[in-house]
């Protein structure tokens, strides 16, 4: 899954409240809104689907399982503002299990909201995929080699980071992950992520996050990381 940190430059007004806290039911519609935001942006999906309907369809059809998934675990987090779902991360436990392209699949066919809009981009998105054929294998094996690198041992899986744009850059995305990072130094255990976008890479580096694997711009991604923490203290 690609995981966006969503760190730019907004402040939050003074005075406002600010909470981190495991998200609830009563959030899924705020935690939903904020990750179909922030990856609709996402460079990747935009090249894929450059049909903006389409999009943001096929986001929430992503979005929609794994909140509900992660949800049943209790690792799921938000950070609100003034009582408004402002930021979110998502988490897999160790060994918990994740929603399969065929779940993925069957949501779909239920969700895309206008079929005619997905017509449109089948054009578009069918020559991308046919052009970026030769590159996807080789996409895929260093996606397989790296997670399973990434994934060793007791670790957790950050599928989404992501933070409201109006509310970029106040710290929202550090507070989320500072919450569980520094839980996981106290248990021993590792965190890893994907990402496409090449912004991501140096911010996470800040939090000791390393790459394990990098694939330069191919198919239509302008690159691929996967990148592992260790818990502070271990030996490499």
């Amino acid at each position: 899954m690609t995981v966006e940190a969503g760190m730019s430059t907004s402040p939050i007004a003074p005075g406002a409240a600010v909470a981190v806290r495991t998200a609830t039911a009563a959030d899924l519609d705020g935690a939903t809104g904020v990750l179909v935001r922030a990856f609709v942006e996402e460079p990747g999906n935009v090249a894929l689907l450059p049909d903006p309907e389409t999009r943001e369809a096929m986001v929430r059809v992503v979005v929609g399982p794994e909140l509900k998934g992660a949800m049943r675990y209790g690792t799921v987090h938000v950070a609100t503002v003034d009582g408004q779902v402002a930021g979110v991360a998502v988490w897999h436990p160790p060994g918990a299990p994740a929603v399969t392209l065929g779940t993925l699949l069957r949501t779909a066919i239920g969700t895309l909201v206008d079929p005619r809009a997905y017509l449109r981009s089948l054009p578009h998105k069918s020559s991308v995929l046919l052009r970026s054929a030769p590159q996807v294998l080789p996409l895929a094996l260093a996606r397989h080699r790296g997670v399973r690198r990434a994934s060793t041992g007791v670790s957790w899986h950050l599928a989404f980071l992501a933070t409201a744009p109006e509310h970029r850059g106040a710290g929202l995305a550090r507070r989320l992950l500072d919450r569980q990072l520094g839980r996981f130094d106290e248990d021993g255990a590792a965190a890893w992520l994907e990402t496409t976008d090449p912004v991501n890479p140096p911010i996470y580096e800040r939090f000791g996050f390393a790459t394990v694997v990098h694939v330069d711009r191919t198919a239509w991604l302008p690159g691929f990381w996967v990148m592992r923490r260790e818990p502070a203290g271990s030996v490499p």
